[in-house]
């Protein structure tokens, strides 16, 4: 169930990481460069992109220390096999929600704007439309649903 709608939790191009290893969520935009995955972010460089790395041994690899244990690289979309962007996700109980990690907790923090979902789970109100609830890892199962990305 889909916030109270069935769904075989099918996201995007139906390509899931399930069971991410480690205690950390991904979310954002990536791209595979020589067989390594690596955050990006658009440069100002025309059809480039700006790789993130948080490994120092990169360094052997054309990438500048930025500061503290950031590496970077400037690359043109020719360059790296594909870019897409991952958005977490949390099965709880059943049910598929939008996760993020909280920073204070370092739990899993579930949201919904179904008010009956909300009150079948035990989540609080947040906000108007909003509820949340803070859960243990190992209450969860993550799911990433990535989306193919385009600079256009």
């Amino acid at each position: 169930m889909l916030n109270g709608k069935r769904s075989s939790f099918n996201l995007g191009d139906g390509k899931l990481n399930n069971g991410v290893s480690g205690k950390m969520l991904r979310k954002g935009e990536y791209a595979i460069y020589n067989g390594k995955e690596y955050r990006f972010i658009e440069s100002d460089a025309v059809e480039g992109i700006e790789l993130i790395s948080n490994d120092k041994k990169d360094m052997n690899n054309g990438f500048t220390h930025y500061k503290n244990n950031i590496y970077t690289k400037i690359v043109g979309v020719n360059e790296v096999g594909k870019l897409y962007s991952i958005n977490p996700y949390a099965v709880y109980k059943g049910e598929l929600f939008p996760a993020s990690e909280e920073s204070k907790t370092g739990k899993v923090l579930l949201v919904t704007t179904n008010t009956e979902l909300a009150k079948k789970m035990g989540f609080k109100r947040t906000d108007k439309y909003v509820y949340s609830k803070s859960v243990e890892w190992d209450e969860v199962e993550i799911i990433e649903e990535r989306k193919p990305y385009s600079l256009d």
